[in-house]
């Protein structure tokens, strides 16, 4: 699916504290968290079309999954892709880009929050 961004990164932080940052950047640039679960790592959040004033075009949707690392600390993986207006994943016709620049925005705010 080429409108849909996946990626890991992995931080020296302890899963906790991960996920506590995953949420905050959810909350972070105005997107409503959906369906959590601490337990398992999962996160799923979406965003409007309008963040910081900006309008980009379409609603985005995020999968978050938060896993340990043993010593290395946690690993963080994101799937980002555009909604329609009712939630459904867009398979066509969406704007180009949306996913990529929400996923920028969103590591920006899971790092600074585990500063």
């Amino acid at each position: 699916m080429p409108f849909t961004v996946k990626e890991t990164k992995t931080y020296p932080n302890t899963t906790e504290q991960v996920y506590a940052a995953a949420q905050k950047a959810v909350a972070g640039f105005e997107g409503k968290i959906l369906e959590e679960n601490a337990v398992a790592g999962t996160l799923k959040g979406q965003f409007d079309k309008k963040i910081y004033g900006q309008v980009l075009g379409d609603r985005t949707q995020i999968l978050v999954q938060v896993t340990p690392q043993g010593d290395a600390g946690s690993q963080i993986s994101v799937e980002v892709y555009p909604i329609n207006p009712i939630g459904q994943k867009l398979e066509f016709g969406a704007r180009k880009g949306v996913p990529r620049k929400v996923t920028t925005w969103y590591w920006a705010h899971v790092e600074n929050n585990l500063k």
